[in-house]
């Protein structure tokens, strides 16, 4: 399972880093499809996702459907639960507001501390990419290191589990 992951990781950056936009056009593409992937968007995230491609030519579409691919399901899991954890850990007291429903009141309190969690998660996650993939794609341009003709344990380290 893990060398089918570090397979398909490989792949992703490879076909990222050989699009023929400017670095800062890949690393854009792909932090804006990282911020849309991780925000709760509610099944609405490839609608927003081709708003900002028509609105903004300086984002990479392909980058931006790869950042989707990369961002999966099974990867959201522990973002999600982070989200929570930090909104947690910022919303350490009782509920702001009381409805009058108690159930109203848990879904409030969930829901909140959810959303600012997420929101620090998402902001933070956004940077990383965008950097990362600006830092990838120029080194790739430059052919200063080959990144992806190395094995993938030297670049990243190995992963354990």
């Amino acid at each position: 399972m893990i060398k089918n992951f570090k397979t398909k990781l490989r792949k992703y950056f490879k076909e990222l880093i050989e699009i023929k936009s400017t670095p800062n056009e890949i690393a854009l593409g792909f932090a804006v499809g990282t911020a849309i992937a991780v925000l709760p968007t509610f099944g609405l995230g490839i609608f927003i996702g081709l708003a900002i491609v028509f609105l903004f030519k300086k984002v990479s579409k392909l980058s931006m459907l790869v950042s989707f691919a990369f961002w999966n399901p099974l990867v959201l899991i522990p973002t999600t639960a982070l989200s929570y954890y930090l909104g947690n850990l910022l919303f350490s007291g009782g509920p702001i507001l009381n409805l009058k429903f108690s159930i109203l009141n848990v879904i409030y309190l969930y829901t909140r501390r959810f959303l600012l969690g997420n929101l620090i998660v998402t902001t933070v996650l956004t940077l990383i990419s965008y950097f990362l993939v600006l830092f990838l794609a120029k080194k790739y341009k430059k052919k200063e290191i080959p990144i992806l003709q190395k094995p993938l344990e030297i670049e990243i380290g190995p992963i354990s589990g």
